[in-house]
């Protein structure tokens, strides 16, 4: 689904953030792609430069609330990735690796990513703890009550 010419990603509404300037929060450019190793993006992917026309626009993404983020996927702003062990391996790797394809690239070095994307390292029970924060943050009841069900009966 589109909205002001931004993808919902996951298979539940999220809440959109109000759009902020580049490299800021709210938004993102994690650049999953290189194309030319310049930092070129695929054309039907181009985030808020869609909508803005603006070059600083390129490859940003509204950035989703984390509320209930385990039932969420699947993840970032195209649905690429399916798990939060696979977006954790993606911003640890600073960036998407795709080795063919059309859209074959390696994120890390392209220059148009985030400054907030840096790569790190986890411990494996750091990854464990990670997950389940980003789980406690899941709040089953809400998701169950029938005062927020769909009130047009689409519920999955």
């Amino acid at each position: 689904m589109r909205r002001q010419g931004f993808r919902r990603s996951g298979s539940r509404p999220t809440i959109l953030t109000p759009l902020r300037r580049p490299n800021s929060v709210g938004t993102s450019s994690t650049t999953a792609v290189n194309l030319d190793g310049r930092g070129a993006y695929p054309s039907d992917n181009t985030g808020v430069f869609a909508v803005s026309g603006r070059p600083e626009d390129m490859v940003l993404f509204r950035a989703p609330t984390l509320r209930s983020i385990a039932v969420t996927a699947p993840y970032m702003h195209d649905g690429s990735i399916a798990t939060l062990d696979g977006v954790i391996d993606h911003y640890a790797a600073d960036g998407r690796t795709i080795a063919s394809g059309p859209r074959a690239g390696v994120g890390r070095d392209n220059p148009l990513k985030s400054g907030f994307v840096a790569g790190f390292v986890l411990t494996t029970q750091e990854r464990i703890d990670l997950i389940a924060f980003l789980s406690a943050l899941t709040d089953e009841r809400f998701l169950h009550d029938p005062r927020y069900a769909d009130p047009f009966g689409n519920e999955p």
